[in-house]
């Protein structure tokens, strides 16, 4: 090679290593220290953790009386609807109210007249028996005891009359009273089944009431979990329109028999809130979540996002002075407010809540405190 085009490499050479120096990108200069991840830890502490069971139910009268009309004939009147508050005073329906009056006042003559005709036979029977008694004295024949008899047999039969229309009486009282169609409880009109002018026999149902004195909230568990529960016990109970707000009811009633389909048990508690009956919120047929404490006790409880699941099993992250350090955890209950941890941690370690999956174990982190757990 000839030295012009040495020459040319040379300078070539020469200025791209100025241009490095010179350059944006000072690929010769050293990098600076790497700002370590950042993390948000818990201070954590023994708290009481609760044991519960949880479940699905549903909100129920006490009662659902179907109230029939008791007698047969046309309705004349339905003086009430849907959603009225009733009680025992209140008249639902009437039925033929003056057929059943005449019935009734014919009775009470016809009663009047059969007892008085066993007073007649009475006193008929006890005048010939006295003198039957004096005739034996003297050895008189004036009363035979073939009279005897036939007295003793009228007067048998005019009591037997008697009965007989005080029986009718009673009855046609009973009717009198049921052709007004009263309500049996207090509680509310659910449903209404009966018009004026409709037709109604004894069985038909004309209208159907909710005693909601007191409610009822029934559930179903688990078979394994029913064994945990105990009548008495306190059950809280949520609805639907009301998130977050909690009711109480008292358990009175656990099935002794599962259901062999879904190996479940049917539980009964009572609505212990004494605005029940007048809430609007609490509704018959209302869908409730419910949660039923059978125990606590005081352990350690962290935020489930702090608990990392591995294949060596669950593990925690904890920071011990800037570093951090993997634990190994066993879980216990997890909670509304986390996860129990029954080994693996202390009270005042400080775990990692968020960022713990992004760290490994001694690496340096910068901490970000949150409220104590």
């Amino acid at each position: 090679m000839s030295r012009a085009p040495l020459a040319r490499l040379a300078g070539l050479l020469a200025l791209a290593a100025c241009g490095g120096a010179s350059g944006n990108s000072q690929p010769g200069r050293p990098a600076g220290p790497k700002k370590p991840p950042r993390v948000a830890v818990v201070e954590v502490a023994p708290r009481a953790v609760e044991y519960a069971v949880e479940a699905t139910g549903t909100l129920e009268a006490a009662e659902e009386i179907e109230v029939a009309a008791g007698v047969n004939g046309l309705v004349e009147s339905a003086r009430f609807r849907e959603g009225d508050a009733v009680t025992p005073e209140t008249v639902l329906v009437e039925v033929d109210v003056e057929r059943y009056r005449l019935a009734e006042a014919k009775a009470r003559a016809e009663s009047q007249r059969a007892r008085a005709q066993a007073k007649l036979a009475e006193t008929v029977y006890q005048n010939r028996l006295k003198l039957h008694e004096e005739g034996r004295r003297q050895q008189k024949d004036w009363v035979t005891e073939e009279q005897m008899a036939q007295w003793r047999a009228d007067l048998d039969r005019a009591r037997a009359e008697q009965e007989k229309a005080e029986a009718d009486l009673a009855i046609a009282s009973r009717d009198h009273r049921q052709s007004r169609v009263r309500a049996p409880i207090a509680g509310l009109i659910n449903r209404k089944a009966a018009a004026k002018g409709e037709y109604v026999r004894t069985d038909t149902v004309v209208a159907t009431i909710l005693d909601v004195s007191t409610l009822h909230l029934i559930l179903t568990v688990p078979e394994l979990e029913a064994a945990r529960l105990a009548v008495g016990g306190e059950a809280l109970f949520s609805l639907r329109s009301t998130p977050g707000e909690w009711f109480r009811a008292r358990l009175f009633h656990l099935g002794q028999k599962a259901d062999p389909a879904t190996r479940t048990v049917e539980c009964r508690a009572e609505v212990l809130d004494q605005d029940a009956p007048r809430d609007a919120r609490l509704r018959a047929g209302t869908f409730a979540l419910v949660k039923l404490v059978t125990g606590s006790r005081m352990g350690i409880v962290v935020p489930e996002r702090a608990v990392l699941p591995t294949e060596r099993g669950f593990e925690a992250r904890v920071v011990v002075g800037t570093k951090v350090a993997s634990r190994p955890v066993k879980i216990g209950l997890r909670t509304a407010a986390g996860v129990e941890i029954l080994e693996g941690l202390a009270a005042g370690d400080r775990v990692v809540t968020d960022g713990a999956s992004g760290v490994r174990d001694g690496q340096e982190v910068e901490v970000a405190e949150e409220p104590r757990g």
